[in-house]
């Protein structure tokens, strides 16, 4: 009777509750929501957007600045880009072709030769005598033409060759950038109509000091060669020039300026997660049409430069050897940002992420009680890491953009271990962390089991 009595008095008291609670609604007056806040947040979510697209497109303008700057102004790294040129066969031939026309018309081998046979002629020879040295005289010129472009090409062939080529390339790299601030006397050089072209000095000269060795008698009338093979055309060229300046400074930059319009887009941005994951997509976008580009770009230039200045095949060889830097790091940057969107759902509020995210904390909980009833546990390591799990985080992530954006050349094995080793990373936080709850779990356990046993012992 006194339990009925007294849920009744409960069910009394709680329907009081609930009508006062009524009547205190309906005496306070409901304020609309203002509408600045509603023009406040569209505000700012235009902001964002336009930050974040600005980013995004500046992304490929930035990543070929910075590539640009990297090819003129280290050195190391122009000779890594250009030496594998040498050892194209099409690149060879061509300047085979190059250094034996500049050779025969320094020297004019016909009228050498034709002197020479003129001089022998005046000996009063036998009629046969004279004739057959007639005869000889055309060959004569071949057979030097031949042993100037055998000669050329072993050389060029000859691993000798090779360190010519990379010492060349050494010298070249400063005469290149004085070529670009409008000095027009070096191995690369760019004139004002917009041609670029390769000095043959140096490689005629090392031609010559073969020859000489070979006791070629000819050798010594081979001259300082003062050549420059134009091996492209273009009015940009010249506007490259006046504008080397500029992009020496936007190559360092405008990578931050984009870096730094995408970050603050997604701060002032209301839903930071999918701010987050746009960005990802859109500069993953923004590099493919960079890749795409660069592959389209290949077939104009090469249609550009050839087959006026230089063979198709020696083209390519050229245009080859300077992409791979820009496609990797396009690659690279493309498959940060496919990391950034997919970090960034899995790590927001949504319905599948939350799922995921669920799943993997209850079953790290599950193995953290079950191994602390068992006896083993992280003690105060455990601690610290939970403890220090939000910035232990952001580590992994800024460790892994690290790899991603820094090793070369970066392979679809480098990305997989890369993404690999951070989620495992990640499930290995999880795992070994030690948050109070699991703490105060078999403190619990313990105490029922103590209970259990001294009841036990009562009875």
């Amino acid at each position: 009777m006194d339990a009925t009595e007294t849920r009744d008095q409960k069910i009394a008291r709680l329907s009081e509750e609930v009508a006062r609670l009524r009547s205190q609604l309906k005496t306070q007056p409901v304020q609309p929501p203002p509408t600045r806040t509603r023009r406040t947040g569209g505000g700012r979510a235009f902001l964002a957007t336009l930050l974040i697209v600005l980013g995004v497109l500046m992304a490929p303008l930035a990543l070929v600045a910075a590539w640009t700057k990297a090819e003129v102004t280290d050195t190391d790294q122009f000779v890594a880009t250009m030496a594998p040129i040498v050892e194209d066969p099409a690149f060879q031939a061509f300047l085979v072709e190059e250094i034996t026309v500049a050779i025969n018309e320094e020297i004019d081998l016909e009228t050498v030769t034709s002197d020479l046979f003129d001089g022998i002629a005046t000996l009063d020879l036998p009629p046969r005598a004279s004739d057959a040295l007639q005869l000889l005289e055309q060959p004569a010129v071949e057979g030097a033409q031949s042993q100037i472009r055998s000669t050329t090409e072993r050389l060029i062939a000859s691993d000798t060759f090779e360190q010519v080529w990379d010492q060349a390339l050494r010298i070249s790299h400063a005469r290149l950038i004085a070529a670009l601030s409008g000095d027009t006397y070096g191995a690369v050089v760019i004139n004002e109509s917009g041609e670029v072209g390769i000095e043959l000095g140096p490689l005629v000269a090392s031609v010559k000091e073969q020859l000489t060795a070979q006791r070629f008698a000819l050798a010594e009338r081979i001259p300082e060669v003062d050549r420059t093979v134009v091996v492209a055309q273009s009015d940009e060229l010249v506007q490259a020039r006046t504008a080397y300046q500029a992009v020496d400074v936007l190559g360092f930059v405008l990578p931050w300026v984009s870096i730094g319009l995408i970050a603050v887009g997604v701060l002032v941005a209301g839903r930071r997660a999918k701010a987050l994951i746009w960005a990802g997509v859109g500069l993953a976008f923004a590099m493919a049409l960079l890749a795409l580009g660069v592959a389209l770009g290949r077939v104009l230039a090469v249609a550009t430069v050839s087959p006026q200045y230089l063979p198709t095949g020696a083209a390519e060889a050229i245009y080859d050897a300077l992409v791979p830097l820009l496609y990797s790091t396009a690659l690279a940057v493309g498959t940060a940002g496919v990391t950034l969107a997919a970090v960034s759902y899995f790590a927001g509020p949504f319905r599948g992420a939350i799922a995921v995210r669920r799943l993997t904390v209850d079953s790290a909980e599950h193995l953290r009680v079950a191994a602390e009833k068992a006896g083993a546990s992280t003690g105060r390591f455990g601690t610290f890491l939970h403890r220090a799990r939000r910035y232990i985080r952001i580590g992994i992530a800024v460790i892994g953009a690290a790899v991603v954006l820094l090793v070369r050349p970066l392979t679809p094995e480098v990305i997989l271990w890369t993404v690999c080793g951070a989620l495992l990373a990640i499930l290995l936080l999880e795992l070994l962390q030690r948050p109070p709850s699991v703490e105060a779990e078999p403190a619990q356990h313990r105490a029922s089991a103590a209970a259990h046993e001294q009841s036990g012992a009562a009875k």
